[in-house]
């Protein structure tokens, strides 16, 4: 008899779990569909804001050419750094801010802790981290663009790889030592791109050019690339082979590649209105959904899609379209979540609450 339950029991449990597996997800959608999301218990707190401000690290960054303040959300400073020297361009990563002055660049951390790299000569056009390593694209002297790719100790690993075109877009491997890298000229007015898989110690791997088209970003994801440009949707296996391409037909507003669910998300101006649409890591179209006009960006967290402009943040669910945020008076300048907590930061001010 015993023997008789267990074995019921496990029979059970396995006819769950196929039944949540093939139809869960499928309830679980159907079920938020219903539901109406809204920021509750919202507080507001006024802040004290220079030129630019981001958040950072558990907190706000802001920043003019000379000061460089780290505030909490309650407004209380944690920490100050102010130079005699001007900065010509201060760039904000996840973990670090790179402050790049006439004769050096600094690099400081969430402590204020600062290091100080290899002079950098020329322009520094954007600094961005990706998989724990850091690069910088550089304007020099003779107007050539050049790559900078430093390591999670800020040592370059990558020094000033020339490129004789415009660098659009670089994304570092998450699996191998490697990057991708978009460049751009034009060639009897007519755009051409080069897309470059490259290996850190300056092999590469892979490239294609592109034409008739402007790329606009490329992404690495288990060392397959996927390039988003104004006309198509690329995506290129590890050796380089085109394995799908889809046409783009109407004006890219914003896009976000989400590797955890191996979804691309493009945010359309159709005529007079806007559409979301994702893809899978196969090409395939797995939704279209209408967002509210005037929206022109796009974020995504914890499988929760919002769509928003200056002044109205809204989550997209299903068929549905909730507005999660307005505000009429300043613009937003960024916003985060955590968990089901929401930040909102506007110029003097950071708006907290939960998303139910």
């Amino acid at each position: 008899m015993k023997r008789t339950i267990i074995f019921i029991t496990i029979i059970l449990i396995i006819a769950v779990g196929i039944l949540y597996f093939t139809y869960g997800k499928e309830f679980l959608s159907i079920l938020d569909e219903k539901k109406v999301y809204s920021m509750k218990n919202a507080e507001e707190t006024r802040i004290d804001t220079l030129e630019e401000f981001k958040f950072f690290n558990s907190g706000i960054i802001t920043y003019n050419n000379q000061k460089i303040k780290f505030i909490d959300y309650n407004n209380n400073n944690i920490w100050e750094n102010e130079n005699t020297v001007f900065s010509k361009q201060v760039f904000v990563t996840d973990n670090y801010i790179y402050n790049h002055m006439e004769n050096s660049t600094e690099i400081l951390d969430k402590n204020n802790q600062r290091f100080v790299i290899a002079e950098i000569p020329g322009d520094i056009i954007n600094v961005s981290r990706e998989n724990g390593e850091t690069y910088m694209i550089v304007k020099n002297s003779a107007g050539q663009n050049s790559l900078y790719i430093m390591d999670d100790s800020n040592e370059i690993v990558v020094d000033n790889k020339v490129f004789e075109d415009i660098i659009i877009g670089v994304s570092i491997s998450d699996k191998s030592e490697g990057y991708a890298l978009i460049t751009l000229n034009f060639e009897n007015g007519e755009p051409k791109n080069s897309l470059y898989f490259n290996l850190l110690d300056d092999v590469e791997l892979w490239s294609t050019v592109l034409e008739n088209e402007i790329l606009l970003k490329t992404q690495i994801v288990n060392n397959n690339v996927i390039a988003i440009g104004t006309e198509n949707i690329y995506f290129y296996n590890t050796n380089g082979k085109l394995m799908w391409k889809n046409s783009i037909y109407n004006k890219i507003l914003d896009y976000k590649i989400d590797k955890d669910n191996q979804r691309i998300y493009m945010l359309f101006e159709q005529d007079n209105n806007t559409e979301l649409i994702s893809y899978n890591f196969e090409g395939k179209v797995m939704e279209i959904q209408n967002a509210p006009s005037n929206i022109n960006s796009l974020k995504i967290y914890n499988n929760k899609v919002f769509v928003y402009n200056e002044n109205n943040i809204f989550l997209i669910h299903g068929s549905k379209i909730d507005k999660i945020y307005e505000d009429t008076e300043s613009s937003i300048a960024d916003f985060v979540l955590d968990g089901n907590f929401m930040r909102i930061l506007s110029k003097d001010k950071l708006v907290q609450g939960q998303i139910k």
